[in-house]
């Protein structure tokens, strides 16, 4: 394997470049995906993500989101009598994705270590009491595993905190599988392993979970643009902005899949997390597609028994693999 530590308009950064042709760029701000380069079915590597157009470190684009991801609705919630009272960054109202200077702008602590079976790339980020309108003190350790010999990736969050409270993180990489934005993502082949998703209302707070109309069907993989401008879809969000509940929650099982048949490479996901928000670009020109594995967006109103809540006698522990193969 090959380790190229380097920086990232100032902030620590490191490439690793596997045995079997992944290549990940990963960087300290926002402990987050900078690039995932993978050689297509002719053998060319290819750039499999999408950054804003100002570059890394802008807009969500493979960063690291929360402390919460969604939308909290009103911007409030409560726990134990306890109100953490956030900001109001969604129509005005509710919270989004942790606010402005949530952890996508937080640097972390970041360390590399090279074992037998990888290359681990370790971030650390203390986020105290009161930022961003949150209660207690957390330690978050965002843990990227690369592996030697196969073209995965593991990403693990584990977080520990003085007092019961709230989190919910995830990854915002913006994933294209023809390499290179060389197609829309319109054209390419999604699955979703979920039989419910999120009824959505004007300003995209999950209001019910119901089951999966035929338009957000992708339990048997389909084109991606097959019912994009569908009125179901098109409602609100312009396009799929919408959480799904996965009918299973393990790395051993894909809960999503996005397949190109121009470059033959197919990105597959799976977690312990039980909801996958699938953002489809729809601002962007429908270029990629974000698989934000996570707890509910709103579960800390919708489902408070399974919503990210820990406490210092229950960690946070959750994971998600990314998987890269040529077909």
């Amino acid at each position: 394997m090959n380790i190229i530590k380097h920086e990232i308009n100032g902030n620590k950064a490191v490439t690793i470049e596997n045995n079997a042709g992944l290549s990940v760029t990963l960087c300290a701000l926002g402990a987050g995906i900078a690039s995932i380069k993978m050689p297509d079915r002719d053998g060319i590597k290819r750039e499999l993500t999408k950054l804003s157009d100002q570059g890394y470190g802008y807009g969500h684009n493979g960063l690291t989101t929360g402390r919460t991801a969604g939308r909290i609705q009103n911007a409030t919630f409560t726990i134990d009598g306890k109100t953490a009272v956030l900001e109001k960054n969604n129509h005005g109202t509710d919270n989004l994705h942790g606010g402005a200077t949530g952890l996508h702008k937080k640097v972390f602590d970041m360390t590399v270590e090279q074992r037998a079976d990888g290359v681990v790339v370790a971030f650390a980020y203390d986020s105290p009491d009161g930022e961003g309108g949150y209660f207690g003190n957390i330690r978050l350790n965002v843990v990227y595993t690369v592996y030697a010999n196969k073209n995965v990736m593991e990403l693990a969050y584990d977080a520990t905190a003085d007092v019961k409270t709230l989190l919910n993180v995830t990854n915002h990489v913006y994933l294209n599988a023809s390499g290179d934005l060389r197609e829309s993502v319109k054209t390419q082949q999604m699955y979703i392993n979920a039989s419910r998703v999120g009824k959505l209302d004007e300003r995209l707070i999950t209001r019910e979970i119901i089951p999966v109309p035929r338009q957000f069907d992708f339990r048997h993989a389909h084109a991606v643009g097959e019912h994009l401008n569908d009125a179901l879809v098109q409602e609100y969000t312009r396009g799929y902005d919408h959480p799904f509940f996965l009918d299973a929650r393990s790395t051993d099982v894909p809960a999503c899949s996005l397949y190109s048949e121009l470059s033959g490479i197919k990105i597959t996901v799976s977690t312990t997390y039980p909801c996958a928000v699938v953002y489809g670009d729809n601002f962007g020109g429908y270029n990629a597609v974000c698989f934000e594995c996570q707890f509910h967006p709103d579960g800390i109103h919708a489902c408070p028994n399974d919503c990210g809540i820990l406490s210092p006698e229950q960690p946070y522990k959750q994971v998600m693999l990314y998987k890269f193969d040529v077909e």
